[in-house]
């Protein structure tokens, strides 16, 4: 656990600043993700594999490929160029739409879901969230009074072995200092 706090970083910071005067927030789930992008022709003898059936090539891209994220992530900075950090952010098959009016969350959406339908992207009905007021992000509590520390996530640091080494006391200054920019 204690890596993937130290390779958030600046991203992070900026995400929450983001988030943290927004009234209005949901989240959106894409289908199977990477499964909705066609691939290249001359790409699918690359995904080639065998069975007892015979060869087989992808025909979507498939999950374990090495460029994938990076190939998915560009994808979807394309579908939503010119909306995110204006009223979206968007991590691989993530979005997250924000707005500081009612009025304006559905102007918002409206303009994501038209973006998503021109790439013919579809969404998991069941993984969004629509018009939250509060929400979970990168351990934090996203509320309309600000952001918050998140709880669950405090109680196992406070259940946290003391340090018995310079790496484990490293370790730990680096888990809390995470919170330094919410904690009172």
């Amino acid at each position: 656990m204690w890596w993937h706090l130290q390779n958030l970083g600046y991203v992070t910071l900026l995400t929450l600043d983001e988030l943290q005067h927004d009234k209005f927030i949901l989240t959106l789930d894409l289908r199977s993700g990477y499964w909705q992008v066609e691939m290249d022709a001359s790409s699918k003898p690359l995904t080639a594999f065998v069975t007892h059936k015979g060869l087989f090539e992808c025909t979507v891209m498939p999950f374990g490929l090495t460029n994938a994220p990076t190939t998915f992530q560009r994808l979807m900075n394309i579908v939503l160029a010119g909306l995110k950090w204006q009223c979206c952010l968007v991590y691989l098959d993530d979005i997250i739409v924000y707005s500081s009016t009612f009025k304006q969350h559905i102007k918002d959406l409206r303009k994501v879901f038209l973006a998503l339908v021109g790439a013919n992207l579809t969404l998991k009905a069941s993984k969004c969230n629509f018009c939250r007021r509060e929400m979970k992000l990168l351990w934090h509590l996203i509320t309309p009074d600000g952001i918050k520390p998140d709880l669950g996530l405090i109680a196992t640091i406070e259940k946290c072995a003391r340090p018995t080494n310079i790496k484990g006391v490293q370790a730990f200054l680096g888990l809390t200092g995470y919170y330094r920019r919410t904690s009172p």
